[in-house]
């Protein structure tokens, strides 16, 4: 499992290298008989094996390892090539098929972390409508929801409350607890598929709507038993309460989720 994880890290960096190396020797054994310009058939083929899969990356080894044995039977041949000639030319034949087959490595494992990042793009997209399973929303979905339901509120005038709380100076190793049960506590709390809850960057916000004061205050007592029921007193001293009054607003304000 090490041995893989190890290999996982260094097989692009290797890969790479021999690349680089092998490309490098070609050219110092045949930059004076070969024209310079022809060098840039070794840049046509990394933006060819870059074009595309993996799949079209082998197909493409394959071809040209295939292809680069006839060509060198055919200038053998056609030139009568001296034993020494043939000897240099298996070698540097070696060389080509070493660098293709980095090359053909490099695209191998660049198409498999493209795959594997959309992979995780997608799987977060899935995943951040809700943060947990408590009702928890991600701060991207909060601030889609909180900006639909402030421009129905605007429309219809109707006044309501940001509750936020900031769980920074709370011990890092029972953050992300405090956090779910916090979470949890103020789902709890509010009027459930009417009210929204959203993670913040350093704690949770909650948008109650249509209220006033009054129902504020409800609000806050209920949050306030079940903290207390759930934490002890010092904990709750270390999360810093919040509101802000909503009237008029169309959307969220930065500071609101920061």
């Amino acid at each position: 499992m090490g041995k893989s994880i190890v290999w996982n890290q260094l097989k692009m960096p290797v890969a790479s290298i021999v690349w680089l190396l092998s490309m490098v020797v070609i050219i110092l054994f045949t930059f004076k008989t070969v024209p310079f310009a022809a060098y840039s058939i070794l840049g046509l083929v990394t933006i060819l094996f870059f074009s595309g899969s993996d799949r079209l990356a082998f197909f493409y080894y394959v071809i040209l390892t295939v292809g680069t044995v006839f060509l060198f039977l055919v200038f053998a041949f056609r030139e009568n090539w001296s034993p020494a000639d043939q000897g240099m030319a298996i070698f540097l034949h070696f060389l080509f098929l070493v660098h293709l087959f980095a090359l053909y490595s490099l695209a191998k494992y660049a198409y498999q972390f493209r795959s594997e990042n959309y992979f995780l793009r997608e799987r977060v997209l899935r995943l951040e409508g809700f943060l947990s399973e408590e009702g928890v929303l991600s701060g991207m979905e909060f601030e889609k929801r909180a900006s639909f339901i402030l421009s129905a509120m605007a429309r219809r005038e109707e006044t309501g409350y940001f509750i936020r709380v900031d769980l920074s100076e709370l011990p890092r190793s029972t953050k992300r607890t405090a956090v779910a049960s916090v979470g949890s506590i103020l789902h709890m709390s509010v009027r459930q598929h009417f009210d929204i809850v959203g993670k913040s960057q350093e704690g949770l916000v909650v948008l109650v709507q249509n209220t006033d004061a009054d129902g504020l205050e409800v609000v806050k007592s209920r949050i306030d038993k079940r903290l207390r029921e759930a934490f002890e007193e010092r904990a709750i001293d270390k999360m810093t309460w919040t509101t802000e009054r909503i009237e008029g607003q169309t959307a969220v304000m930065d500071e609101v989720i920061s």
